[in-house]
């Protein structure tokens, strides 16, 4: 039996090692769920920053970034209760403004084919004076409550995984918010306002390599992260309707906006498995990209150390060779019962083949043989993380 099990080697997701091959971002290594929490940095670029380089098998050094504020953070929350969205399983609060208008909502997502999902935006009621726009003490506008679903109830793909070199998707989709506007001297009284955004968004794997970026207290900042950087395009129409008709270009001018008016976003994503946030974010001006004029990076406790914590040892997998009609069972004595495993596997080539999500039973992982039947005889390495602690094993095809 001793010869059929490999215990555990002590390589803890140093996906640099497998050859100077990109990684590959799963649903598997992305650990999103109520109480994640993203934290960031905001920073400026030194005065001789040039443009972002881009391609296969870089090393990209922002330690040298000038912090401006202080820190923050973004928490995970559970769904709103009353919210019915099949497939969130998670929510942010946030703000949505467009001109004067604004208002605040939750978003929701989860994962599900194709990646990230952006599902919708819960709102609750909301109510803002507009006195100081058009000076009476009776005008308004009111945002219903509701839930606005985006690309009906399929959602969006916010960010595609799996995710490595060559990766490219766009996406098109659009949703409303309805409210009532309340504008005496335009003959508005609780007359239905609805607010139509579409979007575009484009994102595609421009390089991957290693980035590295300051630490707070570490003077030789954080080590060189294997990273892919993800270049997006976001594009965002806005169209504003009164009364079924599209609203007035006078009304529009007092919140600051024009009908169907346009925006544009242009960021790079530093992106690494086993995160939900980017390690660095940088921002351009234009779709030339060239060289950012701001930044954002990580600040999660993890960047600390080059690699994340192990899983307790004695993990074993088998059988070990593995044959086409057999189950692979990950067998996890130190893991905790109450957390999913994921599971990655790669082959020689760092190219990922599989990435499932598993229960746990007694301590033991099991994936059944149709997943793995496929695989051609061979060496073969297998990650496994639960939460931010992770190892990998050798696994053998026959």
């Amino acid at each position: 039996m001793k010869q059929q099990l490999l215990t555990l080697a002590s390589l803890l997701l140093a996906l640099p090692g497998l050859g100077q091959t990109p990684v590959t971002l799963t649903a598997a290594t992305y650990p999103a769920a109520p109480g994640t929490v993203e934290r960031y940095q905001d920073a400026n670029l030194p005065t001789n920053a040039a443009a972002t380089v881009t391609g296969a098998n870089q090393s990209w050094d922002y330690r040298n970034l000038a912090t401006t504020g202080g820190p923050y953070s973004f928490t995970y929350l559970s769904v709103p209760a009353g919210t019915s969205v099949a497939g969130a399983q998670w929510s942010r609060a946030r703000t949505a403004t467009i001109g004067g208008i604004a208002y605040a909502y939750n978003s929701l997502s989860g994962l599900g084919n194709g990646g990230v999902l952006a599902l919708g935006r819960s709102v609750v009621r909301q109510a803002y004076a507009l006195t100081a726009l058009t000076g009476s003490t009776t005008d308004s506008i009111v945002i219903n409550k509701q839930t606005a679903l985006y690309n009906g109830t399929a959602g969006v793909v916010d960010l595609p995984l799996p995710l490595t070199a060559g990766s490219y998707q766009t996406r098109t989709f659009r949703f409303g918010v309805t409210g009532q506007l309340t504008a005496a001297a335009l003959g508005y009284n609780k007359a239905p306002l609805r607010v139509v955004q579409r979007f575009l968004y484009a994102d595609s794997v421009a390089g991957w390599g290693t980035v590295q970026v300051p630490v707070a207290g570490r003077a030789t900042g954080s080590p060189a992260l294997a990273v892919l950087l993800v270049r997006s395009r976001t594009i965002r129409q806005d169209s504003f309707y009164v009364n079924g008709t599209p609203a007035p270009a006078t009304l529009l001018a007092g919140f600051g906006v024009t009908q169907g008016q346009v925006t544009r976003f242009y960021n790079d994503s530093f992106r690494r498995p086993g995160s939900v946030q980017p390690v660095l974010d940088l921002y351009y001006s234009s779709a030339q990209y060239g060289t950012p004029y701001t930044a954002d990076y990580s600040v999660e406790a993890s960047l600390l150390a080059a690699r994340p914590a192990a899983l307790p040892g004695g993990a074993v997998a088998w059988p070990n060779p593995l044959s086409a009609t057999d189950r692979l069972r990950v067998v996890l004595p130190g893991a905790r019962p109450d957390q999913p495993v994921g599971l990655v596997l790669y082959d020689a080539q760092g190219r990922c083949l599989l990435a499932q999500t598993l229960p746990l039973l007694a301590g033991v992982g099991e994936v059944p043989a149709a997943a793995t039947a496929a695989l051609a005889p061979g060496l073969y390495l297998l990650t496994v993380r639960q939460g931010e602690r992770a190892l990998t094993l050798h696994l053998v095809r026959h």
